[in-house]
């Protein structure tokens, strides 16, 4: 008989320990690129979605304070003939007449003339014209518009943040997306040197990533709709 028959073994050999390091280092760069990609698209989303309405909750109050100045003014205009019509009795000596319009005065006339009342104008030439001096009459629907148009403005400045916070998740989710690409093309080269290069570049630009992503507001799930 033959003797001293080799038998080769079949068993593969492991890969070296730097592979092993390597490779588990690029999946949990793939990992936490895939996580933060995920999270920066919703907050991005909700961020859009939260500019947008405010920015209608803008234009809305706009219009209403547009209405409330117009109401304003056709009030002014209402006042302004009943009081005319107030000093003309009052000049012609028609005290029922100038009685009966003064009745007929709306209570923020009223309130200015009984304030123009007491710098008695009919004896002190210094007292004001009439009535309708800023500092007296003060009609409510004017400044209910001054205050709707403040809002309006804040809300229209919210609006605007939210859509720079919204551009900044964005850029944030476009950095996780190339450090997902360097991740996923590391292994596939063939020389260490150039899998260690591109697996350093990603997770330079993961840090990046991360570093923008927890300098920015979060906007929680119950405030992505609502407000």
């Amino acid at each position: 008989m033959e003797k001293g028959v080799n038998q080769t073994s079949d068993k593969p050999s492991s890969p070296p320990r730097r592979y092993v390091v390597f490779d588990a280092i690029a999946v949990v760069l793939l990992s936490l690129a895939t996580v933060g990609t995920a999270w920066c698209s919703y907050q991005a989303t909700s961020w859009g979605a939260r500019s947008t309405k405010l920015s209608s909750l803008s234009v809305i109050r706009t219009h209403e304070a547009a209405t409330s100045r117009l109401k304003s003014n056709q009030a002014f205009l209402l006042d302004a003939f009943v009081f005319s019509q107030y000093q003309n009795a009052r000049n012609t000596s028609n005290e029922p007449l100038a009685r009966l319009y003064e009745g007929q005065f709306r209570p923020e006339l009223k309130n200015a003339f009984d304030a123009w009342m007491r710098t008695r104008p009919f004896e002190n030439s210094n007292a004001p014209p009439h009535p309708f001096i800023t500092n007296i009459y003060q009609p409510s629907l004017l400044i209910e518009a001054d205050r709707i148009d403040s809002e309006s403005d804040l809300l229209w400045d919210q609006a605007e943040e939210a859509d720079k916070v919204s551009r900044r998740y964005i850029l944030t989710t476009v950095l996780l997306a190339a450090a997902l690409f360097f991740g996923g093309t590391a292994p596939q080269l063939k020389t260490p040197r150039g899998r260690r290069a591109v697996l350093w570049l990603g997770l330079i630009v993961l840090f990046v990533a991360f570093f923008t992503f927890f300098k920015l507001p979060v906007l929680p799930v119950n405030r992505a709709v609502t407000m």
